[in-house]
């Protein structure tokens, strides 16, 4: 009983089936269509906005807990933002070399402002953790921070992706609702739950 319940029409809340019903011929199938649609806008403009938050917080106070200290030389910066991959805020994408034990140098790329225009020149102490896919090495630089914080970082990045697939989620829900309007998509919602034997 439990699980019929569960995987019935009453997975989105107490009586679905009636609530759209009642929703579809109050509202008129136009403008259900169209709250539909605003609502799947709303929806992925707020998961986005959760996602890219999450992002800031990660860049703001992130860096590399693991890996091997590395030595970087600062060299041209360039800036990033206000809104970007890493959140909301400017941020600092910087060349940098890295030197090896013997001396040699290697060009790299320091995101999320890991060094910034004033370490122009100098050197500065960084962490380097690298990643090898088959014959290319990937690495990433970091400020060292602490296995604690390390974690809670993680579980923002993890909020952040889970953030983005239920409001991906929701708004195919709400636009195949605007699609197909509130019968129709009941039908299809009816007999994606419960396929026909």
């Amino acid at each position: 009983m439990v699980i019929r319940t569960m995987v019935g029409s009453d997975l989105a809340g107490p009586d679905l089936y009636g609530r759209e019903m009642r929703l579809w011929q109050s509202l008129g199938p136009t403008t259900y269509r169209l709250r539909s649609a605003c609502l799947a806008a709303l929806l992925a403009l707020a998961s986005v906005l959760v996602f890219l938050g999450a992002m800031t917080v990660v860049n703001q106070f992130g860096g590399v807990h693991y890996g091997q200290p590395a030595r970087v030389v600062a060299g041209a910066c360039q800036q990033i933002g206000p809104i970007s991959r890493r959140g909301f805020g400017y941020w600092w994408e910087c060349d940098a070399a890295v030197i090896a034990s013997d001396g040699t140098a290697r060009k790299v790329r320091v995101h999320s402002s890991g060094i910034v225009p004033e370490d122009q020149g100098s050197s500065v102490e960084l962490r380097e953790t690298c990643r090898t896919n088959g014959d290319v090495t990937d690495c990433s630089y970091g400020k060292p921070i602490g296995w604690l914080l390390h974690v809670g970082l993680g579980l923002i990045v993890c909020l952040g992706w889970l953030a983005l697939a239920f409001g991906a989620a929701g708004v195919v829900m709400f636009l195949t609702r605007a699609l197909l309007g509130a019968p129709r998509y009941l039908r299809f919602r009816g007999h994606v739950i419960r396929p026909r034997k």
